[in-house]
């Protein structure tokens, strides 16, 4: 089979194939102008080492994307809209459950430690799955990554109506399984989310935009979780799942109809069955129970749970936890890795994608540093009013909605300014926002402190985290290839998702390590207050974490100094405006 270079030459003659692709990826994106072209160039170069003839050819037509024409224009549109009503229900059904969670254990006779996994459990499924998810939408198979999102918005529905279907019979033993086939779902739509839309929107030079609107609706459904579960508990608590089923069936039907992968007619794909023979179950096997048994481990430390808990059993899975994360870094770096690297047996995990310097930074760095601080907040100041503040679940919720409403508002504006300014000024002042709304919380914030001054300290934290996230995911998609950008979305979900479980050990074992466990699970699930023996432990703790939280935001402030910053001099044109007045010849003539 020929190589990259051997398909490049016989595509497109007389020209160099990196300097092409990367001219490629300038003039009909305008995007690929606020990468560093040393890194493009270095990286395409890389590829054209290793890579296949169908790889070769589908990254060249898909940084040729402005030459193709296959699709009305509305249809992006439609994508996006699928993919924001996902992102916004997924993100929404993992945090209006703890509304639900007194309603559930009294409704389905479920203990308290089965509780704690009916709610982390989705996160789980998540986490483990992604991976995988990210692996297969860039193994080059035909449509493959929209078809999983769509697929996934079934998957998504079919479990939320299961989950409303749970007996008390069970003991939340069926719900626990539901929860699971729920989170599956959610793992489809989100790996390759981001992928989806960056595919649709790079030729348009509008990847910014759209990632902010997909960031403004998760943020969107992490916030407004506890209200819109509140509301639906007043109801039955059925209808916290109950409540997807008719976005849900939108969603599906929305997906199949209309988002669909481009299809390039002279690209050979590979075919699923050519992926059995050379697919790295080893690392697959390995990293997904290593995740797997960091969550049990956490949990079962955290909540104890019987013999799970005991010491044996947490020293055990913990040496297992080491020896399958080493296998797989042995595995990802050395046996199908490094030297022997080969496209056609890829490791499970590329970890060519983190010697790439921006994608550390916006996915690694901003996706589990950012993700714990982002956490850390959120968790902390639930806390906070249902402790000290002695407010329920529900009205938490509710006090939280400052928070939410500034990423909603900086979000969309700062993905937008993206696509034309570049983002070292935005991410750096984002988190420069965040960081200084942080440091003020254990400064001012007290048990009497006034309401308003909370939500204009909230606030400023949102509106600093929503400036960063969308230049973020936005860059996180562009600094790398086409066929890498699942991988970049389902590594940056996984993070994310880790950096919850990380926040949840901080916030746990600083805040309300010094209350008995019946105080804990009176103020986690219930609310209303916090005995006045604890309250100064209580205060003591809470300052701690935001301090921590101030000093991770720092971090990445200073990091995001590094981020290219490359503004868009040259009008881009879209693709609108030109597909009546030139063909592909001639567009790709000005390419050369």
């Amino acid at each position: 089979m020929a190589d990259k270079q051997e398909y490049v030459e016989g595509t497109v003659p007389e020209s160099n194939a990196s300097k092409f692709a990367a001219a490629e990826l300038s003039n009909h994106s305008g995007s690929a102008t606020h990468i560093p072209e040393s890194s493009i160039e270095e990286n395409l170069e890389h590829e054209l080492e290793h890579e296949t003839k169908e790889q070769a050819a589908l990254d060249i037509e898909m940084a040729k994307g402005k030459i193709s024409k296959t699709e009305p224009e509305y249809r992006r549109w439609i994508v996006l809209a699928t993919a924001t009503l996902g992102a916004l229900f997924v993100s929404l059904q993992g945090s209006a459950l703890i509304v639900a969670l007194p309603d559930l254990m009294q409704n389905l006779n479920i203990d308290f430690a089965t509780i704690i996994w009916v709610l982390l459990t989705y996160t789980l499924a998540i986490t483990a799955t992604v991976p995988i998810l990210g692996y297969i939408g860039d193994a080059g198979l035909k449509g493959i990554r929209c078809r999983m999102f769509n697929i996934g918005f079934l998957v998504f529905t079919l479990g939320s109506l299961l989950c409303g279907l749970s007996q008390k019979k069970h003991a939340g033993y069926d719900l626990l399984a539901y929860r699971v086939i729920q989170g599956l779902g959610g793992a489809l739509l989100f790996s390759n989310c981001f992928a989806i839309v960056a595919d649709k929107f790079y030729p348009y030079n509008q990847v910014g935009l759209a990632s902010g609107i997909i960031n403004i609706a998760f943020a969107a459904g992490t916030i407004l979780g506890p209200v819109v579960g509140g509301a639906m508990v007043k109801i039955s608590w059925k209808w916290v799942f109950f409540f997807n089923l008719p976005f849900g069936a939108l969603g599906t039907f929305s997906g199949f109809i209309f988002c669909h992968d481009t299809i390039f007619d002279h690209v050979e794909y590979t075919k699923l069955k050519n992926l059995y023979g050379r697919f790295d179950y080893t690392g697959f096997i390995s990293l997904t129970l290593s995740l797997i048994l960091l969550f049990v481990v956490v949990v079962s430390a955290l909540f104890p749970n019987g013999k799970v808990s005991s010491d044996a059993s947490l020293i055990g899975m913990g040496i297992a936890l080491g020896v399958l994360f080493i296998l797989f870094l042995i595995q990802s770096t050395y046996v199908r890795g490094g030297k022997r690297f080969d496209a056609l047996r890829k490791p499970f995990m590329d970890f060519r994608l983190f010697t790439n310097w921006v994608f550390n930074n916006t996915v690694v760095l901003g996706g589990l540093a950012g993700g714990v601080a982002r956490t850390n907040l959120t968790f902390s100041m639930i806390f906070f009013f249902q402790g000290p503040y002695k407010k329920d679940p529900l009205s938490a919720g509710i006090l939280l909605i400052p928070f939410g409403l500034g990423i909603m508002l900086a979000g969309m504006p700062s993905g937008r300014l993206a696509d034309t300014m570049g983002f070292r000024l935005l991410c750096t002042a984002g988190l420069g926002l965040g960081a200084l709304g942080t440091m003020l919380m254990p400064i001012l914030i007290e048990p009497t402190t006034n309401t308003w001054l909370i939500s204009f300290l909230l606030l400023l934290n949102g509106l600093g985290w929503g400036l960063y996230s969308s230049p973020a995911a936005s860059i996180s998609m562009l600094c790398i290839l086409p066929q890498q950008r699942s991988s970049s979305s389902s590594l940056r979900i996984m993070f994310t998702m880790l950096s919850q479980m990380i926040a949840i050990v901080i916030c746990f074992k600083i805040i309300i390590s010094g209350m008995p466990p019946e105080a804990m699970q009176e103020l986690f699930i219930i609310g209303g207050g916090i005995a006045p023996i604890y309250l100064a432990s209580f205060m003591h703790g809470w300052k701690i974490v935001q301090w921590i939280t101030f000093a991770i935001t720092l971090i990445c402030c200073v990091c995001a100094l590094a981020l290219p910053v490359r503004p868009v001099f040259a009008k881009t044109e879209s693709i609108s405006e030109d597909a009546s007045e030139s063909s592909p010849e001639s567009t790709e003539e000005e390419a050369k």
